[in-house]
């Protein structure tokens, strides 16, 4: 399917249209892909519709992040690149759609930042979205919650000896450090983290403490194999890479022993050792 039906019948599916009506889109039949990017879209948008609001005279007023919870069973099926796509094509169609939206008012923001979470509660294909208004505002996380009939809980409530799990091989190392102070390493054993300044109530992978420029999630950094990585910027605040600005919303692929800065720290991606 060509993105430009996609997003014509994302559209249709938004306003409650019958498919039929346009022969062009219908005819296409949809595939898993675009069956859960219309269901995600569909949950966001009506969340976005309850918050908006504009004051008299004023700016219309959206929230500034959308966290999308998704059952254990669709999180570990949507991971990787197919994540990657799946938000970068939520993300452009919702914008489009906010535009929309407010009609001859003038947004706030046009931009629309997406973090896909777990809720261990939801049932596969249940979806949860919660609004972020600001970014310094603490926002919930959710923890996997054991369900009251699963026998593992039950289990575990009898047998309270568990066994504890070694911690996989670290795959990339970060050197970091701020101004001319000492520089410390921070060791990640996933292929893909969060940088920024977190908080008490938000928990990030590698946290910056003590600037005010960086918001609580302000990078992802991910190993897509050996000696290649990708930076991606999500906070407010732009990152220095090589003498370049990199944008909100902007990517870019890095080697092993590239250096990049956010607000006053400087970090340096260093491969595992043998």
């Amino acid at each position: 399917m060509k993105l430009s039906d996609l997003f014509r019948k994302f559209q249709i599916w938004l306003d409650g249209d019958d498919l039929a009506a346009e022969p062009s889109v219908a005819e296409v039949p949809l595939n898993e892909w675009d069956e859960f990017f219309l269901r995600l879209a569909r949950e966001v948008e009506a969340v976005m519709k309850r918050e908006m609001f504009t004051p008299p005279g004023g700016l219309t007023y959206l929230p500034v992040e959308y966290i999308i919870y998704l059952s254990r069973d669709d999180n570990e099926e949507w991971h990787g690149r197919k994540r990657e796509g799946l938000l970068e094509g939520l993300r452009h169609a919702l914008a489009q759609r906010a535009r929309e939206l407010v009609g001859d008012k003038v947004l706030k923001s046009d931009r629309i930042s997406l973090t896909l979470g777990v809720d261990g509660a939801l049932d596969k294909g249940q979806i949860r979205v919660q609004p972020v208004w600001d970014d310094d505002s603490p926002r919930t996380e959710v923890s996997v919650r054991k369900r009251k009939d699963d026998p593992a809980a039950q289990k575990m409530v009898e047998e309270p000896d568990l066994t504890v799990v070694r911690p996989p091989s670290p795959l990339f190392g970060l050197r970091w450090q701020r101004g001319g102070g000492e520089p410390s390493l921070f060791v990640a054993h996933k292929a893909r983290i969060g940088i920024g300044r977190g908080s008490r109530d938000f928990a990030i992978d590698l946290q910056l403490s003590g600037d005010q420029e960086i918001s609580r999630h302000h990078a992802q950094l991910e190993r897509l194999g050996a000696g290649e990585y990708r930076l991606e910027c999500v906070g407010r605040n732009s990152i220095e890479v090589s003498g370049r600005e990199l944008a909100p919303g902007e990517r870019i692929d890095l080697r092993p022993g590239a250096s990049f800065k956010i607000g006053q720290f400087v970090l340096t991606i260093e491969e595992p050792t043998a």
